[in-house]
């Protein structure tokens, strides 16, 4: 049999390899890079904002392969310019978030992930008023009555009956719940009187709290946040009117710049914290010390689940999710998530349940 001409073989073979140079060239083509918004406060210095945006920093360097770009997103943690200010960044093209916000500028914001349009995971906010709602604002903290109920048993079994609570006025979005969760579980644990004040953190004042300070306490609960530095000065006073008492603060104190600020008074203080002590946790202390090694200072707790959420969505962006609806629906769909600092259920609304622990021998978190 006569054995077909040449050109008539290639005229045959070049849509077979057009297809195949096609293939090849989508399977090796550039992936392009996905912005994702890192909102925070850019302006309050070492407390919030330079550890977040080092935190995305170090994991740029550490993930160089990531499609992630990150891009900050500054709205002074202000509620009344938070919707502008993500709305612009979502008009530049940004459809997704991670936010450090604290509750009432997460509150504020959610309107603008409640229909696709972009995603956010939170890693501050804990108010009640995010928790079960089938939106796109995931958060990779337990909300404020997991937190609260928690405290309140660790405070059920410490000693004692009359209990000062100093509540932070200017963060309400978060301390009303809270103190209305922690106050209604105590009652039915334990045996604690609980006297309430409400005062604003930010400008406290020694002169005006020490006759409230100095009447007979057996602990105090400082339900403040936002990593404030003025929340180891409240400490200090307490402990210098009530020397052997405890004093307990919220996981949003675990700050290096508040234990620094705490001076006698950490060796009686009990920190909640979502994340075990560094010197029981190898991970997170082989992440603090690179953070160290890298920007020459000790980030706060918040830099944890800035990385976690990075790592969800580089994780959520390797496997081709580009959109909101198709990354929502694969961080759901995993019933368990390891990250490198641990690990993060979702259940069906994007909320998380964890453990709390309560840290004590804080000079030692330092080292």
């Amino acid at each position: 049999m006569q054995k077909p001409p040449l050109p008539f073989i290639l005229i045959l073979a070049l849509p077979l390899l057009a297809a195949t140079a096609s293939l090849l060239w989508w399977l090796l083509r550039p992936v392009p890079p996905i912005q994702v918004g890192l909102i925070t406060w850019m302006a309050s210095g070492a407390v919030v904002g330079s550890s977040e945006m080092n935190a995305g920093d170090l994991f740029l360097e550490e993930y160089p392969d990531t499609r992630i770009r990150l891009v900050p997103v500054d709205d002074e943690w202000n509620p009344e310019r938070t919707p502008r200010i993500i709305a612009d960044a979502m008009a530049r093209g940004v459809r997704f978030f991670v936010s450090t916000h604290p509750s009432h500028c997460a509150v504020a914001s959610l309107p603008l992930f409640a229909d696709g349009r972009a995603l956010v995971i939170n890693t501050a906010s804990t108010s009640p008023a995010l928790t079960g709602r089938d939106d796109f604002l995931l958060r990779i903290t337990p909300d404020a009555e997991q937190e609260q109920r928690a405290i309140a048993r660790e405070v059920a079994g410490w000693p004692g009956r009359r209990l000062l609570v100093l509540q932070d006025s200017g963060i309400l979005a978060y301390t009303d719940p809270a103190f209305a969760a922690f106050s209604a579980a105590l009652a039915t644990l334990g045996h604690w009187q609980v006297v309430q004040r409400k005062l604003m953190i930010s400008a406290f004042r020694p002169e005006d709290e020490r006759a409230l300070m100095a009447e007979p306490y057996d602990a105090l609960y400082i339900l403040a946040g936002n990593y404030q530095t003025a929340i180891g000065n409240l400490a200090q006073l307490f402990h210098a009117l009530h020397p052997e008492a405890p004093i307990l603060l919220t996981p949003w104190a675990r700050s290096p710049a508040i234990l620094d600020t705490l001076g006698e008074a950490i060796g009686h203080v009990v920190l909640s914290s979502q994340h075990p002590s560094r010197h029981t946790d190898p991970a997170i202390d082989d992440y603090f010390r690179r953070f160290r090694a890298r920007f020459g200072y000790e980030p706060h707790a918040m830099t944890i689940e800035v990385r976690q959420a990075l790592e969800l969505l580089d994780r959520a962006f390797q496997q081709g999710h580009d959109t909101p609806e198709a990354v929502k629906r694969d961080l759901l769909a995993v019933p368990t998530h390891q990250t490198s600092l641990g690990p993060i259920a979702f259940d069906r609304s994007g909320d998380v349940t964890g453990d709390f622990h309560f840290l004590r021998d804080l000079d030692r978190e330092l080292q």
